[in-house]
């Protein structure tokens, strides 16, 4: 019989104890308010009552006062690299073990953690080892089982224990409809240190120059029966010319730390959006999102999580490494440059013998991603009338099609059309997943505050807020970019939730999460006296293509500001890190994250030390 939520159902090593998570037992008033499921241990916020994640960093910080970071899924506590001991902050390194492959048993307090299938799905899952044995291991969870243990057990569940004969890997199976990815444990004999990580330095990045001629000119360079190709090549002012031109140089150790930084990074921002979702109140009004809206961004972090595709970041080398400017999570600019045209370029210059390419893999981890994506039914792409965006919709086009899904790119939206609460494209077929370049601050923009809580009037609600979403309607004849991005009847790749770690509003917050992080600038919402010393950088949490952003010195002198629609935006203060120098220009690197991995990397630069949409794009080599 499940006991009433809250019960204690038993108690583990320290004292800690393991509490029944059967929301069912409780009434919808009980539901209202979910800031009164945060769970709170001598100051530190352990997590939501009584879920699996929360008892795992309640039993590290009562036994051995540690805690993991905040993350997005159960699951996701596999990757994570080390725990904080909340005394002073001194880092440990956690340890990985694959399920399978591991010869050594778990060691009692290691987390075990499952892949999200089966009964897990969707979050994963994790548990404590309290006890390992070469035949079975004991293990105490929460939010599985909502029955009082038997008098004198002191676990959760008894998991059979295999070990392989022949290469002694060890095998712990689950009595549920569940897959154990492994278990990760902390040692504490050691501290955790950045320096093991990959780092880059300015000198492992290098300008170099090759001479285009008239002959390498009327060789044709780029496969004009593709499409984004021929729009590439209705542009004159894109093409090149004959005389000197700018190419980079990588080191294959700069190379490893931009994959690393990527892939990371990545999942730190993710992780942090998870956060920021967690404490709306206090976070919420910084990021310029109408109220309204936060239950549909919830809606999209549980349910549409894995529809992310491709992501860019931005990075200047320092002296100190690398340091990310932020994470275009919601854009495609760069794309087709960085998957096709540079290496394409880079063989037209005869470069092909130095080095290899830093991208090669980019066109293929698209495949991949929506292959990986189940995608059901057609698949629209939607862009503006622009060529930039045309060219980068075609080849994202490509690369679903390669997966073998049915494509349709659509420019513009007034071919769009609305039969009940279908959307038709200008041949008749029904929009159902839906990939676009414009941001999703432009649907934002196409609504007030007013309109968007009656835009939202008819989502449905359970009681603790999680909604149902709804056909929505507006006061506008004409279809919106809203009618397509908010219907509840199309899926959409990059999904709702990637407003949050596209805006600059996050920074401040990741700051917070990880502190003194090397891949990280000091961001804040104030301009503070050590942002004041040391030079910042002002942008708009909503700025897009290097608009609106001022870039001011320790003495506070302005050394470069940039114009734009976002000037009336709220302000984020960024520490100042001024991107490197070569030949005249100010070079940027940047990073495509495909499906959360490095699928590529490319270059821009520009005389201006801002970036902009008409800075030019380099090809980069990775050389050994």
């Amino acid at each position: 019989m499940s006991a009433p939520f809250g019960t204690v159902l038993g108690t583990t090593d320290g004292g800690v104890e393991v509490h029944c998570c059967d929301y069912e037992t409780l009434g919808e008033s009980a539901l209202a308010d979910r800031n009164d499921f945060k769970n709170v241990v001598d100051g530190v916020t352990t997590g939501y009552k009584w879920q699996c994640v929360e008892l795992g960093r309640r039993y590290l910080l009562v036994n051995h006062g540690v805690v993991y970071d905040n993350i997005a899924m159960a699951y996701d506590i596999f990757r994570l690299k080390y725990v904080r001991r909340v005394a002073d902050n001194v880092l440990f390194p956690l340890v990985p073990h694959a399920n399978g492959a591991a010869t050594q048993l778990p060691a009692k307090g290691a987390l075990l953690i499952w892949n999200p299938l089966g009964k897990f799905e969707l979050t994963g899952h994790i548990a404590v080892v309290v006890d390992a044995t070469s035949t079975y291991t004991d293990i105490v969870e929460q939010n599985v089982d909502f029955t009082v243990w038997p008098a004198g057990q002191t676990y959760s569940r008894r998991l059979p224990t295999i070990i392989d004969p022949k290469t002694g890997g060890i095998t712990l199976q689950c009595t549920h409809d569940g897959s154990i990815l492994g278990w990760t444990s902390v040692n504490f004999e050691i501290e955790y240190n950045y320096e093991d990580v990959p780092k880059a330095s300015p000198a492992d990045f290098t300008q170099h120059q090759v001479t285009l001629t008239e002959a390498h000119l009327a060789r044709p360079w780029l496969d004009p029966s593709r499409s984004y190709v021929q729009t590439f090549l209705a542009q004159p002012s894109w093409q090149p010319s004959p005389g000197v031109s700018d190419y980079f140089c990588m080191s294959r150790h700069g190379q490893a730390a931009l994959e690393y930084a990527t892939e990371h990074l990545h999942h730190m921002f993710l992780d942090a959006t998870d956060f920021i979702l967690h404490h709306q109140d206090e976070l919420g009004a910084h990021f310029r999102i109408p109220k309204a809206l936060w239950p549909r961004l919830w809606h999209s972090w549980i349910h549409a999580k894995p529809d992310f595709v491709a992501g860019r970041f931005d990075f200047t080398l320092t002296q100190e490494g690398l340091k990310v400017y932020e994470y275009n999570a919601d854009s495609a600019s760069c794309l087709m440059e960085c998957g096709y045209n540079q290496d394409a370029w880079a063989s037209l210059a005869e470069l092909d013998t130095i080095g290899r390419s830093g991208s090669e893999h980019l066109f293929t981890k698209l495949v991949d991603t929506w292959q990986a994506r189940s995608v059901i039914g057609p698949l629209h792409l939607l862009c503006d009338d622009d060529p930039e965006e045309l060219c980068q919709t075609q080849y994202m086009a490509a690369a679903a099609t390669a997966a073998g899904l049915e494509t349709h790119v659509v420019v513009g939206l007034h071919g769009l059309t609305r039969v009940d609460h279908d959307i038709l494209d200008a041949s008749g077929n029904i929009l159902s997943n839906v990939w676009k370049t414009w941001a999703w601050r432009t649907a934002l923009n196409e609504l007030s505050e007013d309109e968007w809580t009656e835009f939202l009037a008819t989502d449905g609600s359970d009681g603790m807020g999680w909604v149902t979403p709804k056909h929505g309607r507006h006061r506008y004849d004409s279809i919106k970019l809203v009618d397509v991005l908010f219907s509840p009847s199309i899926r959409v790749f990059e999904p709702l939730w990637t407003l949050i770690p596209s805006s600059k509003a996050i920074l401040p917050v990741l700051n917070t999460l990880y502190p003194h992080h090397p891949l990280l600038l000091t961001s804040s919402f104030v301009l503070t006296p050590a942002l004041q010393a040391a030079g910042y950088v002002i942008k708009p949490v909503a700025g897009r293509a290097g608009a609106n952003i001022s870039i001011v010195d320790a003495n506070g002198s302005v050394l470069s500001q940039s114009d734009g629609r976002w000037s009336n935006d709220t302000p984020v203060y960024q520490e100042l890190a001024l991107l490197p120098k070569h030949n005249g220009k100010y070079v940027q690197l940047g990073t495509w994250a495909i499906g959360g991995e490095h699928g590529g990397t490319i270059i821009r630069a520009d005389a201006n030390k801002i970036m902009g949409l008409e800075s030019f794009v380099y090809a980069m080599r990775v050389i050994d």
